[in-house]
């Protein structure tokens, strides 16, 4: 999908998606033509964050809202059409900012880049640019926020059942910054995943699926200077 937030997607989601120290819930529902997709999280501090999309109103249209028990609200539209994508994002309730994004892809590269720009004093908060390169198994990604640091994710699929990743930050304040390494398998009883940080944090996650369309992901988090005070998280998917 040609949208700059998916550039990076499969190394992002393959250190990101499941891995979770708080409890969520995801529902995807379908009326006739429309998908609705609600995602529920409740933090550790008791507060709440609802993230709601809507597909099939029109061809290449989808709607979202990302809202919170602080009063944040973000209204979005995301249009996609061949090689082009695009995504507009306004901040509804206090209007603070408004962000956009451009994307294309040609054959295995894409590329792109976003803006955020403040309402209130009137100037221009953040700007990025990326791109990635899918080549049989290996993907590569590049991404650069305000081009003061460099993130790079790397993927490789080894075979049908593991898959290694790496993921690392480069700036020349720090040249070799922030790394991240992880590993997946798909075992006969469900698929683990495992991460370890730069700076000793390990993380694992346990993607089962319990019944047909319901997938559970118990995880947890530790330092490796402090095994004794582990962080766990559980996940709901249905539909």
């Amino acid at each position: 999908m040609p949208l700059f937030s998916k550039i990076s997607a499969p190394s992002d989601d393959f250190f990101g998606d499941d891995y979770t120290k708080k409890v969520t819930c995801k529902i995807k529902t379908k009326a006739g033509p429309v998908g609705v997709t609600s995602e529920t999280e409740r933090k550790p501090d008791g507060s709440h964050v609802m993230e709601t999309s809507l597909t099939g109103v029109a061809p290449g249209l989808k709607f979202t809202f990302k809202g919170d028990d602080a009063q944040n609200g973000d209204l979005g539209v995301e249009y996609t059409k061949g090689a082009l994508g695009m995504t507009a994002e306004m901040d509804i309730i206090e209007l603070k900012q408004v962000a956009a994004s451009l994307a294309a892809s040609k054959g295995d590269l894409a590329f792109g880049g976003s803006a955020t720009y403040k309402i209130a004093g009137g100037s221009l908060d953040k700007y990025s640019l990326g791109a990635s390169y899918t080549s049989g198994p290996l993907f590569a990604s590049v991404m650069s926020d305000k081009f003061s640091a460099v993130d790079l994710g790397l993927k490789y699929k080894v075979n049908s059942d593991l898959v290694v990743g790496t993921s690392s930050t480069h700036s020349s304040s720090a040249p070799l910054g922030a790394i991240t390494a992880g590993a997946s398998f798909n075992a006969p009883f469900g698929i683990v995943k495992g991460k370890a940080t730069s700076d000793g944090v390990l993380s694992a996650v346990l993607v089962k699926e319990v019944a047909k369309k319901v997938t559970v992901t118990p995880s947890v988090q530790v330092k490796a200077s402090d095994l004794a005070n582990a962080t766990w998280g559980l996940g709901v998917t249905m539909g």
